[in-house]
């Protein structure tokens, strides 16, 4: 099964079986978006039961698209904020990370390193996978700043991405493998501007 056909065909249904907590109340109201919900906790604390419910076949291919979401809805708020009204709008997708006195982003490459490192997926198959996932994520964005923001381009957004300090992070094969393929992203390379004040993981 090709990347494209499961998000259009068992990803949206695959989504609904993590273990969602919900976010309180005041941060809903304080961050203007009541369908507001989480999962994942610190570090990714719940991988394991949040992949539990998630065909062992299928993990990789999941794993990339979640990365995928969380990725750019991160990118989205911190360095689109024009944007980010309609992109919340539009897929109401829950946010990876937890809730103290604030709601915190957490890392999205560690939707990648955690369940290898935790034995929850075949690093094999999603290194394997990168080259066809990096193609797709790319006409992903293209194909929704083309629809929903075209006065944003993908060379933009993932020059902001691909930039920004989350790719500190140096954990599992499967990171290795995205870093490697991701400049591909890029396909006009246009980096000629430096990235505004932001980070992905600021609440």
């Amino acid at each position: 099964m090709s990347i494209v056909k499961y998000f259009n065909h068992g990803f949206q249904r695959d989504i609904g079986k993590l273990q969602f907590v919900e976010v309180p109340q005041v941060l809903k109201d304080i961050l203007n978006d009541q369908d507001l919900i989480q999962f994942g906790g610190k570090n990714w604390s719940r991988a394991q039961v949040d992949l539990e419910n998630i065909d062992v076949a299928v993990r990789p291919m999941f794993v990339l698209c979640l990365f995928a979401l969380v990725a750019t809805d991160q990118c989205m708020q911190t360095y689109f904020k024009p944007h980010y009204g309609g992109w919340r709008a539009q897929t109401a997708y829950p946010k990876f990370g937890w809730t103290r006195f604030g709601l915190y982003n957490e890392n999205p490459l560690k939707l990648l390193s955690v369940p290898e490192l935790e034995g929850l997926v075949d690093s094999e198959q999603t290194c394997a996978l990168m080259r066809e996932f990096v193609g797709f994520y790319r006409t992903l964005v293209a194909d929704y700043c083309h629809l929903h923001a075209p006065q944003l381009s993908a060379d933009l957004f993932f020059s902001r991405l691909l930039q920004d300090d989350i790719f500190a992070l140096c954990e599992g094969r499967a990171v290795a493998a995205f870093k490697h393929a991701a400049p591909s992203l890029i396909q006009a390379r246009a980096l000629d501007a430096s990235p505004p004040e932001g980070y992905l993981l600021a609440v």
